[in-house]
């Protein structure tokens, strides 16, 4: 092998690693063993952090992009699981009413589409990894490292004070 085709292996591999350790931060210790909801985006997105009023307002289609204007693509799981019927609950509503919600809503024209519901937390994290504008919502625990965390209220998940428990 000649010393250009090695140079050149190498800069393939390094990209590659790169590329691989993408947004694959270590989850602190206090998230993976606490059993709050983490609030979860595309590790793209340069949002770090959001209020609870912000979260509402995202959770009820009022609002409708992120900072960068990439479009807001929910995604929850399915009814009857913790982390969906935590999050509604947290709006003050149940899984009926938000359903109406949102029905109301794209009657009006107001908003396109329902929250996009998934099976499963593995189905839920890959859509927000495919997708920029992705948020979604995991028991601490079951996190995968190449999501986002975000802050709620300044708080992440295991701290005191985090509002999703």
């Amino acid at each position: 092998m000649t010393i250009k085709k090695t140079i050149s292996s190498l800069v393939v591999l390094v990209g590659l690693l790169q590329i691989g350790s993408e947004g694959s931060e270590q989850i602190p210790a206090s998230i993976k063993s606490s059993n709050d909801i983490a609030v979860v985006i595309n590790p793209k997105n340069d949002t770090s952090e959001l209020s609870s009023a912000d979260l509402r307002k995202i959770l009820l289609g009022d609002r409708r992009f992120w900072k960068n204007k990439a479009p807001l693509t929910i995604v929850l799981r399915e009814p009857g699981s913790r982390e969906r019927q935590d999050v509604i609950a947290s709006l003050g509503m149940s899984d009926a009413e938000f359903g109406q919600h949102w029905r109301d809503r794209v009657f009006r024209g107001e908003v396109s589409a329902v929250p996009l519901s998934v099976p499963s937390n593995g189905m839920a994290s890959q859509v927000v990894r495919d997708n920029a504008g992705g948020v979604t919502f995991v028991l601490g625990r079951n996190l995968s490292p190449d999501l986002k965390v975000l802050k709620i209220d300044g708080k992440l998940p295991g701290e005191a004070g985090y509002p999703l428990k």
